[in-house]
């Protein structure tokens, strides 16, 4: 009896989970993605959510390790369009493992492209 409430308890508390790479990728299998820190961040397609002076390249996280579509096993610094290699670099703030910021940059052919952290709640 116990279990069956928890159960009831624990599926109606309300709380919410960020996205993850399944959910994105089989609801739009072109989503451009990268994880980071337990996170998924989505390319920012729209330029009216940029600050006035654009992004600045801070600190380099690391590099894309792989580029996938296979969401069972999409891991830390995997991406579903970004070629491995590609570098991965926090903004102005400062970057710590395990601390993931709110956007994220690459370099891709000189220009510098945000992407931001999915979210819930």
């Amino acid at each position: 009896m116990l279990v069956i409430v928890l159960i009831i308890t624990g599926c109606s508390s309300g709380a919410t989970d960020n996205p993850t790479a399944k959910e994105i990728l089989d609801g739009n299998g072109d989503a451009d993605i990268i994880k980071l820190d337990g996170l998924i961040y989505s390319k920012n397609t729209n330029p009216e959510t940029k600050p006035e002076n654009d992004y600045s390249k801070g600190k380099k996280i690391g590099e894309i390790k792989k580029t996938t579509t296979n969401t069972w096993l999409f891991r830390n610094l995997f991406a579903s369009n970004l070629p491995k290699g590609t570098e991965v670099f926090s903004t102005d703030e400062d970057y710590k493992s395990g601390d993931a910021p709110f956007v994220i940059l690459v370099e891709m052919d000189g220009k510098i492209i945000d992407y931001h952290a999915l979210v819930e709640g």
